[in-house]
């Protein structure tokens, strides 16, 4: 397949389909959003809470667990985050009131981190002219978990009664992760050379080799904190009272230290060394991955949000169904399986700035059309465009994560972390709006966001220069 090796195409196969499985897990909500409403009593309100609790968590994840796979591994790290995705969703599934099950998706969200864990087995096993492709093919099949959610679970629920159905439904998306959390662990493979090579710490931080890099870095991070914050706001009255004013101030003074230690961690590690030569081969530019997180945060954290609301849009909207909004609804990431690695691929083939500058302009056109949508529309009509909408979104993921694996290859856990948590941070803002605002106004705003993201392209600089690898 694609000219890859045995070893590669094996590599390959296990880590996508691990990655899908935690995507069914952490969307296996999405598709009951209103049977929630009608059996289980909650309301409008709280589902919106639950649908930020889903990404929450996420941000800070990823950024820790992107430390964690450069540390121990892939295979290791994989297969335990597959094992905590089985047993939240038992705790979802057998979840009995609203706090329950907020907590069981908040702690889903930390699901959403094994796109970085396979990001680096990828990148460990394929060279630089197969990375797109590779990388594309990886997280476009994984991505497809959601669009799976969205259509295989309503029907797995529909075997049952409504009280009892989607708990089924939830319950059998955990069994999968925990079944192929043996199989990855007794198949899968870290490479061979990856100890010898990659010699990194636990430090939360990022290897930096300027002092402007530094201030880049530390400005970086303002946005994933800030997005935390959002969400302890969205749970201290607005909607929701889960907090009181004490315990409100009590956790937004946590995220404000937690962030300051981890300035100060940035400048111990960075200034040291930075006194100092840095050896060119571990030269690189800061500013890739902040463009890069910049667009990840349109790709897939306005498709996560969309996601997220998408099904209950089609059933408001037009009238339909549970089951027939959540297959019409998986539309929104079906073509995962091709858009994202045709992503890679053109990267690879026509140059990975370019293939950016089409796809986020694609996005952005696409977004403001969807902004008009009404019940007026052709049902036919609007599917369609929301169609064309992600097959932008997603081929930008994969040409996104065809560069970052390109920035320097000894980090790319902790810049995959960082990008991959920018996703999440885009989710939890474009969430927080759509509680504000009606869906047209959701969509546009994007759209302006998406011009935004395009200027920033202006400041990424070429991949020609690459680092070398083993392979």
């Amino acid at each position: 397949m694609f000219e890859f090796n045995r070893e590669q195409t094996v590599t390959l196969h296990l880590t996508w389909f691990a990655f899908f499985l935690t995507f069914v897990a952490w969307f296996n909500m999405a598709p009951f959003n209103t049977t929630l409403i009608r059996v289980a009593g909650l309301s409008a309100e709280q589902v919106n809470i639950l649908m930020i609790c889903n990404v929450a968590l996420t941000i800070p994840a990823r950024i820790f667990i992107g430390t964690l796979v450069d540390v121990y591994g892939p295979r290791l790290v994989f297969t335990a985050l597959l094992v905590f995705s089985g047993v939240v969703c038992f705790q979802f599934a057998l979840a009995q009131t609203f706090g329950e099950i907020l907590l069981s998706r908040l702690l889903m969200g930390i699901a959403g981190a094994g796109f970085v864990v396979g990001i680096k087995m990828i990148a460990e096993w394929f060279p630089p002219g197969k990375m797109g492709t590779a990388q594309g093919i990886y997280a476009g099949w994984g991505n497809f978990g959601a669009a799976a959610a969205a259509f295989s679970l309503p029907p797995i629920a529909g075997l049952f009664s409504p009280e009892i159905g989607w708990r089924m439904a939830t319950g059998f998306s955990g069994l999968c992760c925990l079944a192929w959390a043996f199989i990855y662990f007794k198949n899968a493979v870290d490479h061979p050379e990856r100890a010898d090579r990659f010699i990194v710490g636990l430090e939360h931080t990022i290897d930096v080799t300027h002092r402007r890099d530094l201030v880049l870095q530390i400005c970086l991070l303002i946005p994933v904190y800030a997005a935390l914050g959002a969400f302890i706001w969205k749970l201290s009255g607005h909607p929701l009272f889960l907090l009181t004013p004490f315990m409100t101030w009590v956790v937004a003074g946590c995220i404000v230290l937690i962030y300051l230690w981890n300035v100060l961690q940035c400048l111990r590690f960075n200034l040291p060394r930075l006194a100092g030569p840095i050896p060119p081969e571990q030269q690189y530019e800061f500013r890739q991955i902040v463009v890069l997180s910049l667009v990840y945060a349109l790709t897939f954290g306005s498709e996560l949000a969309v996601v997220s609301m998408f099904p209950g849009f089609l059933e408001n909207t037009f009238g339909l169904s549970v089951t027939v909004a959540g297959v019409l609804g998986s539309s929104f990431a079906f073509m995962n399986l091709v858009t994202r690695p045709s992503g890679g691929w053109l990267s690879d083939l026509i140059g990975r700035r370019r293939t950016l500058y089409i796809l986020v302009l694609g996005a952005m056109v696409c977004y403001w059309i969807m902004s008009k949508i009404d019940a007026a529309w052709p049902l036919e009509w609007a599917v369609a465009v929301a169609i064309l909408c992600s097959v932008f979104l997603q081929a930008g993921n994969g040409a996104c994560f065809a560069c970052v694996p390109l920035i320097r290859r000894d980090l790319t856990g902790k810049l995959a972390g960082m990008a991959g948590a920018y996703g999440n941070v885009g989710a939890v803002y474009f969430l927080t709006l759509l509680s504000f605002v009606g869906p047209q106004a959701f969509f546009k705003t994007i759209s302006i966001y998406a011009v935004a993201v395009l200027a920033s392209l202006l400041f990424l600089r070429s991949f020609k220069n690459l680092h070398v690898s083993y392979h």
